[in-house]
């Protein structure tokens, strides 16, 4: 079944490069019909991707959470879904011409790791890795969603003057690109609140203490403040626009590198994630 598991997986993957594909197409001749044709296979390759993971789940008795490949596939489903709910919500179709191709990117990551059964350790054996690893894939989907916005707002600003511009014509108005890039940050914020929480619960019945200083610990915190600098400038200081633009970047940078960098570089009690 896990080979089942992975082949759905895969074939979600083409999915997503093919609507990504769609996307840019939709974006490049503003086309609303390539950007229906793109939402139709991100939708159609959300459902496989959501039957490879209810697989993996039932056959390997835990859900998909414990090894870097699961914790991809399982990132870049919620990522899909915090995309969908965006467009819906906001009827900004041009973002998928931006958000599906990274989305695939970190697919294309997993589609290459192993895929096979994990041996799951005592200490992971705990009520708090659901809600500890839920609330991180919901964080770093919404950071990435933010980061796109991020680059889209500073290309948007750079092309503001020339009117006739590819840019200008086809980018959504500023003002929204960040209002939208600050909604969408604050969701992370509170899921990432919630992700060093439970995840300092779980250390708690894991290892007898709150808070070790483990990389991976010490680099969520990082990420933490660098999102909440983004709402207190925003909020005490009416930062908009180009600053908070920046901070996004910069708070994806240590999103990535939590994700990676501390996984795959650092040795620590987060190694196996």
């Amino acid at each position: 079944m896990i080979s089942t598991a992975a082949l759905l997986f895969k074939c979600s993957f083409w999915l997503y490069v093919v609507s990504a594909i769609a996307y840019i197409i939709c974006l490049i001749r503003n086309r609303s019909g390539y950007c229906a044709l793109g939402k139709a296979l991100l939708i159609l390759g959300l459902c496989f991707h959501t039957a490879s993971l209810g697989i993996r789940y039932i056959s390997t008795g835990h859900p998909p959470f414990l090894n870097l490949y699961e914790y991809l596939i399982s990132f870049t489903w919620a990522a899909v879904l915090v995309y969908l709910v965006i467009e819906s919500v906001y009827k900004t179709r041009m973002y998928g011409a931006f958000v599906i191709p990274l989305i695939s990117a970190f697919a294309m990551v997993a589609y290459f790791l192993p895929s096979g059964e994990v041996y799951v350790m005592p200490a992971l054996k705990s009520a708090w890795r659901i809600p500890h690893i839920a609330t991180a894939i919901l964080a770093y989907s919404a950071f990435m969603v933010a980061f796109v916005l991020a680059i889209l707002y500073l290309v948007g600003e750079r092309t503001e003057s020339k009117a006739d511009s590819f840019w200008h014509r086809r980018l959504p108005p500023l003002k929204s690109l960040d209002q939208n890039m600050y909604r969408v940050m604050a969701f992370g914020f509170l899921m990432q609140t919630l992700l060093i929480i439970t995840g300092a619960m779980w250390a708690q019945y894991a290892w007898g203490r709150y808070w070790g200083w483990d990389p991976k610990e010490t680099w969520a915190l990082v990420t933490w403040f660098i999102y909440a600098a983004y709402l207190h400038t925003r909020v005490t200081m009416g930062w908009r626009g180009r600053r908070s633009a920046i901070l996004a970047i910069i708070g994806f940078v240590s999103v990535v590198f939590t994700l990676f960098g501390v996984s795959l570089l650092l040795s620590g009690l987060h190694s196996y994630a």
